[in-house]
This record gives C-alpha cells, sequence and structure tokens, in this order.
C-alpha cells in the first residue's frame, strides 16, 4: 500500500532519498464545483538517485500545501532535520553540500514542470529522456498521466500515436 508521510499543513522533518520505487508528490482538488470527489494532481515525481527535499518547509519550518507519498515497494534512506543541523553544525560542509542538493532540486523542478507543460506527444518524449523509458515500469500510468496533466486514456492515446509501445506498464500499477 502506498504511505502518506507529510500532509497539506505539516512541517516536513525528513529529507527523502528514494533506493528503489519512487516518492510521489501530490495535490487533491475538486474538478468542478458541484463535485464532492476530490481528484489528485501528481506534481513531482523523485526516483532513486535523487534528494527529495522539501526544502523551504525542512529548512524555514513552514507547513506545506501538499502530499508526499511513498509508493508500494518503494525503499528510501531518510535523514531527520535535527540530525542535519546537529551534522552541519558539527561538519560545516554538510551546509555547503546541502545549498548544492537544494539547487539541483530547484533545477530539476523546473525541467519537470517544462515537461509537463506541453501536452502531447513532444511532451510525453521529453517525460521519457528525463525519467528514462524504464520508468514506465514501476510508475502508475494514472500518475504519469496525472503529472502530465492529461488522462490515463489520452495518456495511451499519446502513446499508441506516438509510437512508445516497447514498454508496457506494470498491469497492477494502472
Amino acid at each position: 500500500m502506498d504511505t502518506i508521510v507529510l500532509r497539506p499543513g505539516e512541517i516536513a522533518d525528513m529529507a527523502y532519498w528514494p533506493i528503489e520505487g519512487y516518492i510521489r508528490t501530490f495535490r487533491e482538488y475538486k474538478p468542478e464545483e458541484d463535485r464532492e470527489k476530490l481528484e489528485q494532481k501528481t506534481i513531482d515525481i523523485s526516483l532513486p538517485g535523487k534528494v527529495w527535499l522539501p526544502a523551504t518547509s525542512f529548512m524555514n519550518r513552514t507547513p506545506v500545501d501538499y502530499y508526499l507519498e511513498v509508493e508500494k515497494g518503494s525503499s528510501f534512506v531518510g535523514i531527520g532535520y535535527s540530525s542535519f543541523i546537529a551534522m552541519g553544525q558539527a561538519i560545516p560542509e554538510v551546509r555547503m553540500l546541502a545549498n548544492r542538493v537544494i539547487a539541483a532540486a530547484e533545477a530539476d523542478w523546473h525541467i519537470k514542470m517544462d515537461i509537463c507543460r506541453v501536452f502531447n506527444k513532444d511532451g510525453y518524449l521529453a517525460f521519457r529522456q528525463y525519467f528514462c523509458e524504464q520508468v514506465e515500469q514501476f510508475i502508475s500510468q494514472k500518475h504519469i498521466a496525472s503529472f502530465m496533466g492529461t488522462t490515463p486514456e489520452n495518456l495511451s492515446r499519446i502513446r499508441r500515436e506516438g509510437g512508445f509501445t516497447g514498454v508496457q506498464f506494470v498491469p497492477w500499477l494502472i
């Protein structure tokens, strides 16, 4: 089962380093005013090899306005805020490293947002190039579609029409 580790209004007390699987950030919204059911919009996907750090909340101790979810089967290493502060006091280089991690995360964020703005074959190609095409083997099709601002059905059409059929989504993830 997916595990929500951070909710709107909470202060991030952990930075995450995914080892396996992925971490998803999303917001909930009402698609239409007369609907009661909330929908989810994926706003970030963090893969192994990159730190997921809610920088503003973590560093400035301010609440977030999104959910952070560790997906089923994922594993990660976490570093808590108090551990980070203690290391920063003992080893000044830790703060410099943190600044580099934050700068890299911000640059990645801008690249990801550029990908989300292109809602067609070219956008999907950019998504696959950035995340690598194997990402489809472990990220849910509905999460990719939500991240790209479309529906799973439209994503399937884009994949089919664009010739992106070599890698299949894992059935239990659809």
